[in-house]
């Protein structure tokens, strides 16, 4: 039954869980459509034939016998699942109730990467143009801190920002989800699963605030002594970024950012002294571009930042000019928090810039083939230029956010010594993966491989944990200080001595 859509599937790396479910998952979080309500697609209640949920159920159960890497659980679990639920799919004449068929057949696996993106989601997908359209934005971003969903970015000019909303702020409510609600259950969980599930959790709360352009999301901040609780309607308007689409993922924009500050290094007269606003890398001054003269040489001491929101091809281009940028500062901090992963094999072209020698950031294994992601350095940049590989120190920012390709390229460099990790635990969500069309129009996303790091440990589940644990707090983002990133900026003023 399914090789008939086997052609169809697509080979997708390190896929990034959340990049897919903000147009809704069937094993993660079904009720996260808004970014395809509007789309002329089938509702979730549609009938259905029997025969083709039966199909559909078969096509899952089959793909994860050929090909999850989890040999023992297949071979003493798998079949149980079959026999208690494929009874239930004979008899399903829903789309609502394929989908709960289908999640209850995936509830098993505890890896990261098993899901299905609905019917409607791919159908929408189908139905954009070429890089038209893609997701909208609100301009703000939520993370935990102090047991509390607050504010923690907003992009000036934003609608967020012209409704008045600011970092630090707490988030009592954000559509229909009620922030502590969410919280508790989170704090109700076994301590083995809530890293994973904090991961999940923000990927909804800033999958929400991400909605298709025009459409609203409203949102509700919580008031104190001396501010009042207030409710704004948000509305989503066009992502910067570069639009692409890769495989069944819904168009996404793609950011890079490069900044560079001119800073003091330890025994040396700071930016401060030296005239600048404040000699510590804050929020705001990490999201200064930076211009066409800041690219010109001689330079003064600095600390370059380089923050993307994903790996896709179509930013390979963008993270050349990236380095090219900040090739000659003191210091590099790669900005990983909030990025899901993407391609896998962008890791090697990436790494490249940073190592002097061939390196392995470690190991990707499927039921036949073992794949070293080995990087090699990059002595010719952009222009042609023949500048080698960047020497000086490099640090990574990781949050609960970080995610897959990105947790890769985090692990591998950290376990070989030659950057250092800053920020909070990521989700600990790394596994190479597919997406096949299934017989009912859903497209099946699921794992086919693990991933070890250089020193064989696996990634999955454990995550990246920082050298330098830094969290977030509401006081720090009240004043726009990023904590994380002015750690990694201390570490390398250090380093200068």
């Amino acid at each position: 039954m399914i090789d008939g859509f086997e052609k169809r599937s697509r080979w997708i790396g390190m896929l990034a869980a959340s990049a897919v479910c903000s147009s809704g998952c069937t094993s993660i979080q079904p009720a996260q459509t808004q970014a395809v309500a509007a789309q002329p697609a089938p509702s979730t209640d549609q009938p259905i034939s029997a025969r083709l949920a039966l199909a559909t159920f078969d096509s899952v159960w089959t793909i994860v016998r050929r090909t999850y890497v989890d040999t023992a659980f297949v071979a003493n679990r798998w079949g149980l699942v079959r026999d208690s639920i494929r009874p239930l799919a004979a008899v399903t004449t829903s789309r609502s109730g394929l989908s709960d068929v289908l999640a209850a057949t995936l509830r098993p696996i505890s890896d990261s990467h098993f899901y299905i993106i609905p019917a409607r989601a791919a159908a929408a997908v189908s139905a954009d143009g070429d890089g038209e359209g893609g997701e909208g934005t609100t301009g703000m971003a939520v993370r935990i801190a102090g047991g509390h969903v607050v504010v923690w970015s907003v992009v000036p000019g934003s609608p967020a920002a012209i409704a008045g909303v600011v970092t630090g702020r707490r988030v009592d409510q954000i559509g229909n989800r009620v922030t502590s609600t969410s919280l508790s259950r989170l704090a109700s969980l076994p301590e083995v699963s809530r890293q994973r599930s904090t991961s999940q959790l923000l990927q909804r709360l800033n999958g929400a605030l991400s909605p298709s352009v025009g459409d609203t999301i409203q949102i509700r901040l919580t008031g104190d002594k001396s501010i009042p609780a207030v409710t704004r309607t948000l509305t989503g308007v066009k992502a910067d970024g570069t639009i692409s689409k890769f495989g069944n993922l819904p168009p996404i924009a793609g950011r890079v950012r490069a900044t560079r500050r001119n800073v003091g290094l330890a025994g040396q007269p700071s930016g401060e002294s030296a005239g600048l606003s404040t000699g510590q890398l804050t929020r705001q001054s990490a999201e200064e571009s930076a211009g066409p003269s800041s690219r010109q040489p001689p330079r003064q001491p600095c600390i370059g930042t380089i923050a993307f929101n994903i790996w896709l091809p179509a930013l390979a281009p963008e993270l050349e000019r990236a380095v090219s940028q900040i090739a000659d500062c003191t210091g590099v901090i790669i900005d990983l928090r909030g990025n899901p992963g993407g391609v896998g094999a962008m890791v090697m072209g990436f790494g490249g810039y940073f190592v002097d020698s061939a390196r392995s950031l470690g190991t990707m294994r499927t039921r036949d083939v073992s794949l070293q992601f080995v990087i090699n350095p990059r002595f010719v940049q952009v222009g042609g230029m023949q500048r080698g590989p960047y020497q000086g120190p490099v640090a990574i920012l990781v949050d609960p956010m970080t995610a897959s390709t990105s947790e890769i390229f985090a692990t591998g460099m950290q376990r070989l010594g030659r950057m250092r990790v800053f920020g909070e635990r990521s989700a600990g969500a790394a596994l190479p993966a597919l997406m096949r069309e299934l017989p009912s129009g859903d497209v099946f996303v699921h794992a086919v491989a693990d991933f070890t790091d250089p020193d064989g440990r696996r990634i999955e589940g454990a995550g990246v944990v920082p050298d330098e644990i830094v969290l977030l707090s509401e006081k720090d983002l009240l004043k726009n200080v990023d904590a994380p990133l002015e750690a990694a900026a201390r570490w390398i003023r250090m380093q200068g001595r």
